[in-house]
């Protein structure tokens, strides 16, 4: 059945997390572990132009994937590859290139630590055949398994990524996207961490790096010698405490400012600009491969949360 897309949206260095109505995109790929969960069946196919039929989804970085039928009262998640949460993801769903491995449902493989929606997603089905949500569901948002939160480094380790930062208060759908924060934390092995406060350093490079976006390639030295450290002892506190590397985090930022310009009411080559983007057409193919989409396609369907 095709949807458009409507709902809410939080993009940060790191992390896009969206709820709502998944509707369908062209096939691309894009360099992030994609999570999907929804309350009813979606379909999805590869690049080979393989389908499955599922309640959840992870597809892995750099996989061609299009989303054929959507689904409503959906999470979508985007985490960077190199984070600690995204590895781990990555790591315990055992997804491929073949659209059949993306349900950690499908055929005899087990379902690991992915919790369900409710009672349980909707379980990877052959083409034409129909899947329903047991009665009963209690919760709208996907909780852990009889309440167990995965093992895995992050929650050893104890420190947050300023990914899983709590969303300022205020908006319409703060609420709603902390509670998705939360339970796409502990399904990334994050449960359990604490807030850790950032280093200095660390505090003022992130301060930094807006103003040196309009100016085209942001530099590792430049901010190193901006808050007076050395570019590896940066990288290194960078790294530990914002759970990317600086390079990525500068990418994820373009995005966020640019999208921030044309919920705004921006042009396209305005926010392209201001965010410093090339011109026009780079920032929409930046856009068109995080979402397969363009983003005048959905810059009015979705609430971006600051």
């Amino acid at each position: 059945m095709a949807h458009p897309w409507r709902g809410w949206c939080l993009l940060r260095p790191g992390l896009m997390l969206y709820g709502g109505t998944v509707g369908g995109n062209a096939l691309h790929a894009h360099h992030a572990v994609q999570l999907i969960v929804a309350t009813e069946p979606f379909t999805m196919g590869d690049a080979l132009g393989e389908r499955v039929t599922t309640g959840i989804a992870v597809i892995p970085p750099d996989v061609g994937h299009t989303v054929l039928s959507g689904a409503r009262d959906a999470l979508l998640v985007h985490l960077d590859p190199r984070s600690s949460p995204g590895r781990f993801l990555l790591a315990r769903s055992g997804a491929g290139v073949r659209a059949a491995t993306w349900s950690p449902s499908a055929g005899d493989r087990p379902v690991h630590d992915l919790p369900p929606v409710g009672r349980g997603p909707v379980g990877a089905q052959p083409e034409g055949r129909s899947s329903r949500w047991p009665e009963g569901r209690s919760s709208r948002w996907p909780e852990g398994r009889e309440g167990r939160r995965p093992e895995g480094r992050g929650g050893r380790e104890g420190r947050r990524p300023v990914m899983f930062a709590e969303p300022p208060a205020g908006h319409a759908r703060s609420a709603e996207a902390a509670s998705a924060l939360r339970t796409v934390e502990a399904w990334s092995g994050r449960g359990g961490a604490g807030d850790v406060p950032l280093h200095p350093a660390v505090e003022a490079a992130i301060a930094v790096i807006p103003a040196l976006l309009p100016s085209g390639p942001v530099r590792l030295r430049a901010v190193a010698d901006a808050v007076h450290l050395s570019p590896s002892r940066l990288a290194h506190l960078f790294s530990a405490h914002v759970g990317i590397p600086l390079r990525p985090y500068v990418r994820w930022l373009r995005l966020r400012q640019a999208i921030d310009r044309v919920a705004a009411g921006e042009t396209l080559t305005a926010a392209a600009h201001t965010a410093g983007f090339t011109d026009g057409p780079h920032f929409t193919r930046a856009f068109r491969r995080t979402f397969g989409n363009a983003p005048s396609e959905l810059a009015a369907a979705i609430d971006w949360l600051p």
